[in-house]
């Protein structure tokens, strides 16, 4: 069995060192049995360019392969998985899998039963302020916080543009979709995520949340993204093995976290291949599971 590939963003400053935020996952990616090579990140997602990327990437045999590192448009995605698989470098993880759970409406229909109602209006769709209503309206007069496809204002606009006390207030939403539309300007993908406010712990302060990995259906594990969240404790185990069973793609992430009730949620999903590990101790359980996978 060919030995598989790990595939990191290469550091724009030193182009023969991965780039400083995955730098500490190539060691134990090589100690679970993986060869380590770099792709340019501006070529590919900036400019779409595959062949630029990889341009100097080296493979010494067809293989499988995941990729670790920045986020990627659906677009460059697909443009990385069929420029690899040209070269027979296949992918774990498919540009349908992959947008499946990037996009926050991609797993939505199979995790609903454990996230906070969720609704969403297109971005061609969003100067219809009636049809936003209509939308909203399954909210009734509860309150609201908003998203783009893939990113929130949440840490530094939460009362400009990511908090709406009241969905059924018109103006307020107007007024926080506006804004959230003008700090996301060209880069807004897909168009506005509308969910349920949710009270989580702490009350006034981030949310202390937990973040899976799951590669085939199974956890990896679960860890605190914080030390103040590890006094938690982690989510129960049949909510984590019940959602892992459902995502709609073989390498993900899953956050959650607990409201003043004591009831866990499922937050968001995410792709694993992109999505920072809450803790380096988790890159070796990782990768380990991963080349299972591959293999």
């Amino acid at each position: 069995m060919p030995t598989p590939f790990a595939i990191f963003c290469a550091d724009p400053l030193d182009p023969r060192s991965v780039e400083p935020d995955f730098a500490n996952e190539v060691e134990p990616a090589r100690s679970t049995g993986f060869n380590t090579v770099r792709l340019d990140h501006d070529n590919l997602d900036r400019r779409v360019d595959p062949t630029s990327a990889l341009r100097k990437t080296r493979f010494d045999e067809a293989g499988k392969a995941v990729y670790r590192g920045w986020m990627l448009s659906t677009d460059a995605y697909a443009a990385l998985f069929a420029e690899l698989a040209k070269r027979g470098i296949f992918l774990l993880t498919t540009p349908e899998q992959y947008t499946a759970c990037h996009h926050a409406p991609g797993s939505y229909a199979q995790l609903a039963q454990w996230m906070p109602a969720t609704a969403w209006q297109q971005l061609d769709e969003l100067d219809d302020a009636g049809q936003r209503q209509r939308i909203l309206a399954q909210f009734g007069a509860s309150p609201l916080v908003i998203k783009d496809w893939v990113k929130s204002q949440a840490s530094g606009y939460w009362r400009e543009a990511c908090y709406i006390n009241d969905a059924s207030d018109t103006v307020e939403v107007d007024r926080v979709v506006s804004r959230f539309r003008e700090l996301q300007g060209e880069s807004i993908v897909g168009g506005i995520v509308f969910k349920s406010y949710v009270p989580l712990l702490p009350i006034g302060g981030p949310a202390h949340e937990y973040r899976a990995f799951i590669v085939d259906g199974q956890i990896v594990g679960c860890w605190p993204r914080s030390d103040a969240a590890s006094a938690l404790g982690p989510p129960p185990q049949h909510l984590l093995q019940s959602v892992a069973e459902k995502l709609p793609s073989p390498f993900a992430s899953a956050d959650f976290g607990r409201d003043t009730h004591g009831r866990w949620w499922l937050l968001e999903v995410g792709d694993g291949q992109v999505s920072s590990l809450p803790t380096l101790d988790a890159a070796t359980a990782i990768f380990n599971a991963l080349a299972a996978a591959l293999r």
